[in-house]
């Protein structure tokens, strides 16, 4: 999943409810498009999300580091969801006085296909020295809390037992793109979940 971060006072942005897009364009004339926003400009409004602006988060100010927690809690469910929309109910700001289960919070909803940044098809996974062929579900996005893209999602096929054991450090391969990773656990239906920072192996990255 792809997503922009404003941090300038200049910069503008627009959403397109047909593809469930947002546009930024910044103040030199350039213009980038991506599933969500996330902005990071200082304000004394301490609204995290609101009703009428679908993907639209904001980090201004004074408790970033919990609104960094919750707006990353935000994308990751977005990413996973297998939705293109996410709306507030209404205006949301972060709380210290009790947690929130985010999806209480928010309107979900697929109005357009599914980002191309979910993949779902065959991938090679290698353990050691043993490659390894897998059925992959792999989707990511930018991490609000460290800047980083972040991607995760399950893998099934001939694993090993003991593909838990030690460091559990692997290699996905799709179409050419290897990028590291590391299996987490066994999921109920016999595949293992999978994780990584950084480029992921599915070409759409970028």
């Amino acid at each position: 999943m792809t997503v922009i971060v404003i941090r300038d006072a200049a910069d503008t942005a627009k959403f397109d409810s047909a593809s469930d897009t947002w546009t930024v364009t910044t103040a030199d004339g350039r213009s980038r498009s991506a599933r969500a926003v996330i902005d990071a400009r200082r304000s004394t409004d301490a609204t995290v999300a609101v009703h009428g602006l679908p993907n639209y988060f904001r980090i201004p100010g004074p408790d970033t580091e919990r609104q960094i927690r919750y707006v990353d809690r935000c994308l990751e469910l977005l990413g996973r969801s297998g939705c293109t929309r996410m709306e507030a109910k209404s205006r949301i700001v972060v709380g210290r006085w009790r947690p929130r289960r985010v999806a209480d919070h928010f309107y979900l909803s697929a109005t357009v296909p599914l980002d191309e940044d979910l993949y779902d098809g065959h991938a090679v996974l290698t353990i050691g020295d043993r490659d390894i062929a897998v059925r992959a579900r792999l989707g990511g996005h930018v991490a609000a809390i460290d800047g980083h893209y972040h991607w995760r999602g399950t893998v099934s096929g001939d694993l090993p037992d003991d593909a838990l054991k030690g460091q559990r450090a692997v290699t996905v391969s799709i179409e050419g793109h290897t990028t590291d990773a590391r299996l987490v656990e066994r999921t109920p239906w016999g595949g293992y979940s999978v994780t990584g920072v950084g480029a992921p192996p599915f070409a759409s990255f970028g």
